[in-house]
This record gives structure tokens, C-alpha cells and sequence, in this order.
């Protein structure tokens, strides 16, 4: 058996740059990007190998008329094996080999693939060039499509290159003059190198990053990085601006920002505009902003980021993994500064993203850290921070989880006390985060345990007048208890028993057909002990006046006031989302109740 030779791989150009061509990049305005990016280039690479401190330009010129668009600059130019191996060569880019000899991270260019995008949006491509190491010579490459070039010498011109595209019918917009301010704008505002469209004499690209400015008040600083952010938040206004520290780990510069427009717990607004060596990579990787922080945007650089192969999106490398890091630990850094230092600012942001920012805290602990203090959660005394709601609560806080009405909240207005509403984003977990971190006391209503703190048991010793009690208030929706609490004045209270209920629901054949037969016997384990069947329990209070006097009424006043005492806690505290209640049935039996009790003597 003979071994097997080594052959060279074949490569069918035609395919490949047919597939590079029409797949590499998702618009055609890219074309442009990349070829502003090698015209730049050549201007940083005169500036190295020559030492010189000229006025470099890029100037695009539209001739809508003839379907062409020219792209000149006074850069370094090619020489003849320069044009060879730069322009002739797919894959083969200076800007790489001049980056790594120089060590320089201004340099654009990175995989020698940018010059293809002429070949997607032009039928034809010319180049004409001069180099400054070879200035008497002046080259003309033309090609078509890239499948074949022509190399010729041709008129001296001074240094630098000239790119004419003869534009195919559907890129013809690529002449538009204001298609062509609006691609530079978006993709060129933070290059150095000015651009100029046709004969203006004002660079499109005039936008100044705010932190490569020096020697500048904060006052001044703050507004030129509102201004700034402005920019690029185009939905909404942004209302606080944090800086990426200076000289970070990362080399990164940028801004980040709170917008304006109010968020809830599932927006997704996260805005973040990318560049990379002065250059828009991308704004479709929010995913470097923290999940949490949908209400917030931003615009960050780095030589750092490694572009895929179109310089469309990043590479998810180590370095970018580590920016989703460090970006969040700035954001919350930075809102626990903004509550320290501008007060006003952020109350503005509290009054926006209040329920965002919940939950921002619940699963950052820098973020709980410097702003649980000043969160506010959603109460049935409108919204207040923990601090006050230890206050209002006695120093404890309760949780209403069900957004039914309930009788609870008639005691706990009369003693002053607000209810957290849980049955909202975020509300019971950031207040259990909080009541763990301070050893606070927590209670959620409706479940055995705190029901027996908040209205505890009382035996009755007399068991004619427990019978009573029992035959004139249970009936078989709701259970029966006894207790004392204040304010006397409030004669019972309606409370819904969660364990019954969740006894109930897993008990039900709907339940059975919906989980395992092991995960539903874990389920009943955990709520053998509850005995009780009946959903509601009416809390009766021994301390109230009128419940001390129905044992010395006749029965049928007893049987009638209970009644009455009962629709008038259905009546204030009726759920208008329940459509088992109806209000007619309620009204009519406090009617009747009220009837009998005129009526009798």
C-alpha cells in the first residue's frame, strides 16, 4: 500500500469571492466604512513611516449623474508590489502588518477583507495611487468584480489614493450626498481624520468624545457628556451620565448613561454603541450591559475588542466576557454615587425605573448595597422605602402576596400600618433581601404563622358562647377564629388561608393531571398537617363591643347582626376582579339583615 502525498488545497476563486461577497457583510453602506477605514489608515501609516505632520483629509466625492462615487485621500498611497499584494490579493491588508511592526492600535484594518466590499456594491473599481517612498510613480488598478485587474502606469498625481466605484443599479443610493453624511455620522464621528463630502469646506466628522478632552470644568464636562450621549440615544433623553473610570483595566473609554423614559421590570432598552480604533463596530451586543439594566445605554471603545471578520459584531472572547463584568460593577458604582452626590438626578431615576431598578438590586449585591436604603416598594400607603416602613410598620414589615382585596387592609390602615404589595415585581424579594441583611421582621400575610402573630389566638371559656359564635358566623365558605386585637372598634376581619388553598389546588384532579406522581407526593408531604378544607377564615375580635353584646341579644337579632357585621366586610372589602363575588347577593343580605333588626322590637 503506497503512502499518501501532500497536495495543495485548490481554491475556485469565482466561488469564494462570490460567497465572501454577498455574505461577508449584511448592508451595503458597510462598503463605505471600510473604505474610509483603509483611506485612514493610510494617512496614520504616513504619519509613522514619515515622521511628517501634514494635513491629512479623506474627501468623498457623488456623481449621482454617472453612478459614481470617488473616495480620495493624502495618505501614504502603494507602490507598484504594494498595489500586487495589497490590492491584488484577497486577505493580504498593510494595516495588519503595520500594526503588528509598530505596535500602534490606531490602525483600522485588521484581515485585509475590507477592500471586497467594493467588488458587492460596483460593476467596476478603480485605484489610482502614488506612493510618498516612490512619488514619481503613479499606478492605475482597475478591476471588475475581482475575478481580474489590470496594473498600468498613468498620470502623476500627488501622493495618496484615489478609490472610483462605478456603482451597481441597486447601490446607486451610495451617490447620495445625504445617504453618504448620515453612514459617515453613524460609522466615522469619532475619526480623527477629517471627511468631507463633494467641495464643502466643513468635515462631516466633527463630533469630539468628551473624555479626550482636557483641562475642563465638571460642570462643563457633565454637559458636554449629556450632549454627548444625546447622540446616540435617539429614543430617549438621557438623564445621568457616568464616565468610564480613567486608566481601568480594560482600556476602555465611553460613557454610560440612565434613560429618560420610564422602564418596568421586562423592559429591554439596553442601547450600547461599540467602536473599536475610532470606528462603529456595532450597536446590537447589549449583552455587555447587565440584563438587569434595561433602562440604561451607552458608547464605549477599545483596541481591545476583536471584531468578527465583517467588523459587524465581537468576538466573544475572554476580554469581552471580562467588559460584561466591569461594565456592571461601573453602573452600580455609579447609581450608589449619583444617590450620594445628586440627589435630585436620582430621584429623577427613582421616579422612572423604580421597579426596574428593584430587581436590579435584587440580583446585584453592589447595586442592593448602595441604594436599599432609598429603593421604594409598592404599599397600600402608595410607595415608601423600607426604613419608613419599618417605621410606619412598628418595626416589621408586612407582605400582602394576593392582589385581592382583603380585610386585612381595613386593620392595618386603622393602626397606621402599610402593607407591602408582593403580589408586584420584585416587591417580596428585595424586601426579604433587605430583612436579611438587617435581621428585619417579615411577615406575609395569610399563612398560619403570621396570622397567629399578628392576631393571636384566644380560647373561649364559656363553650355555649364559643357554640354561638360558631353557629351564627361559620358557614361552609368561611372557617371560624377567635382573637383580640387593636383597634377594638373593628368587630372581625376576612383573611385568605393560603395553606387551605395551596392544600386545595394540589389535591384537585386538575392538579393531579398536570405533575408527576412523585413530585405530587413531595407536595402533599408538605401539607399534611393542614387540616384545614374552608379558604377564608373570619377572625373574629372578643375585644369589640358589639361582638361582647350578641350572647345578651335574642337569637334572632344575634343571627341578624352577625349577618350584617359580615356583608359590610364583604361590601368594603370586595375583590371587582373575583368573579365568584356578587355584589347584588352582598347588598342583599345587609338589606335584610338591617330590615329584620328595624323591624323587630
Amino acid at each position: 500500500m503506497s503512502e499518501a502525498s501532500i497536495q495543495n488545497t485548490a481554491v475556485n476563486l469565482d466561488g469564494l469571492l462570490e460567497v465572501l461577497g454577498q455574505n461577508l457583510y449584511s448592508d451595503s453602506d458597510v462598503a463605505i466604512r471600510e473604505l474610509i477605514q483603509n483611506a485612514a489608515d493610510a494617512c496614520h501609516r504616513h504619519r509613522l513611516e514619515s515622521a511628517a505632520a501634514d494635513d491629512y483629509a479623506i474627501r468623498l466625492t457623488c456623481d449621482p449623474g454617472g453612478n459614481k462615487l470617488i473616495i480620495e485621500d493624502n495618505g501614504s498611497g502603494l507602490t507598484f508590489d504594494e498595489v500586487k499584494q495589497f490590492l491584488a490579493t484577497i486577505g493580504s491588508g498593510y494595516s495588519r502588518l503595520l500594526r503588528h511592526e509598530t505596535a500602534t492600535e490606531d490602525v483600522v484594518g485588521y484581515f485585509g477583507l475590507g477592500f471586497l466590499t467594493a467588488y458587492i456594491v460596483a460593476s467596476k473599481v478603480q485605484v489610482v495611487t502614488s506612493s510618498y517612498q516612490t512619488p514619481d510613480q503613479t499606478w492605475s488598478f482597475t478591476s471588475a468584480k475581482g475575478k481580474t485587474y489590470a496594473i498600468a502606469p498613468t498620470t502623476p498625481r500627488r501622493r495618496g489614493t484615489t478609490v472610483t466605484l462605478w456603482l451597481e443599479k441597486e447601490y446607486q443610493n451610495l451617490s447620495n450626498s445625504a445617504f453618504l453624511r448620515s453612514v459617515i455620522q453613524k460609522y466615522c464621528c469619532l475619526l480623527p481624520t477629517p471627511i468631507y463630502i463633494n467641495e464643502e469646506k466643513t468635515h462631516i466628522n466633527t463630533v469630539q468624545a468628551p473624555w479626550r478632552l482636557n483641562d475642563i470644568s465638571p460642570l462643563r464636562r457633565n454637559k458636554l457628556n449629556l450632549e454627548f450621549a444625546a447622540i446616540f440615544e435617539t429614543t430617549f433623553e438621557p438623564i445621568a451620565v457616568f464616565p468610564i473610570p480613567e486608566n481601568n483595566p480594560f482600556e476602555l473609554n465611553g460613557l454610560l448613561w440612565v434613560q429618560g423614559g420610564s422602564s418596568y421590570a421586562s423592559t429591554d432598552n439596553r442601547n450600547l454603541s461599540i467602536f473599536s480604533r475610532n470606528m462603529f463596530i456595532t450597536n446590537a451586543d447589549k449583552e455587555l450591559l447587565p440584563r438587569w439594566a434595561g433602562f440604561t445605554g451607552g458608547i464605549i471603545e477599545s483596541s481591545k475588542f476583536k471584531p468578527t471578520a465583517s467588523r459587524e459584531t465581537l468576538q466573544k472572547d475572554a476580554y469581552y466576557k471580562s467588559v460584561c463584568g466591569y461594565l456592571k460593577q461601573v453602573l452600580s458604582q455609579a447609581l450608589g454615587e449619583l444617590i450620594a452626590t445628586e440627589p435630585a438626578t436620582w430621584r429623577r431615576v427613582l421616579s422612572r425605573h423604580g421597579q426596574a431598578l428593584l430587581g436590579a438590586a435584587i440580583s446585584d449585591d453592589d447595586l442592593f448595597n448602595a441604594s436599599h436604603k432609598l429603593l421604594k416598594v409598592p404599599t397600600t400607603e402608595g410607595d415608601m422605602t423600607i426604613p419608613e416602613l419599618l417605621r410606619r410598620g412598628d418595626g416589621k414589615i408586612y407582605i400582602k402576596p394576593s392582589n385581592n382585596s382583603g380585610h386585612e387592609e381595613i386593620l392595618f390602615r386603622a393602626r397606621g400600618n402599610p402593607l407591602v404589595k408582593g403580589f408586584l415585581y420584585g416587591a417580596t424579594n428585595f424586601c426579604q433581601k433587605y430583612a436579611d441583611a438587617h435581621n428585619a421582621a417579615i411577615y406575609v400575610l395569610g399563612t398560619k404563622g403570621v396570622q397567629s402573630n399578628i392576631l393571636a389566638p384566644c380560647e373561649i371559656k364559656d363553650v355555649n358562647i364559643k357554640a354561638l359564635y360558631l353557629d351564627i358566623f361559620e358557614t361552609p365558605k368561611y372557617a371560624v377564629a377567635f382573637t383580640r386585637f387593636t383597634p377594638a372598634h373593628i368587630p372581625l376581619l376576612v383573611m385568605e388561608n393560603f395553606d387551605a388553598i395551596v392544600k386545595n389546588k394540589i389535591e384537585s384532579d386538575e392538579v393531579d393531571k398536570r405533575i408527576s406522581t412523585a413530585a405530587l407526593r413531595l407536595a402533599r408531604l408538605t401539607t399534611a398537617e393542614t387540616t384545614d378544607v374552608k379558604e377564608n377564615v373570619i377572625y373574629l375580635n372578643l375585644d369589640n363591643p358589639v361582638v361582647q353584646q350578641i350572647p345578651d341579644l335574642k337569637q334572632a337579632h344575634q343571627t341578624h347582626l352577625a349577618n350584617m357585621l359580615r356583608s359590610v366586610l364583604e361590601m368594603l372589602c370586595r375583590d371587582n376582579n373575583n368573579a365568584d363575588e356578587n355584589l347584588d347577593i352582598v347588598f342583599s343580605a345587609f338589606n335584610s339583615a338591617i330590615l329584620a333588626l328595624i323591624h323587630m322590637e
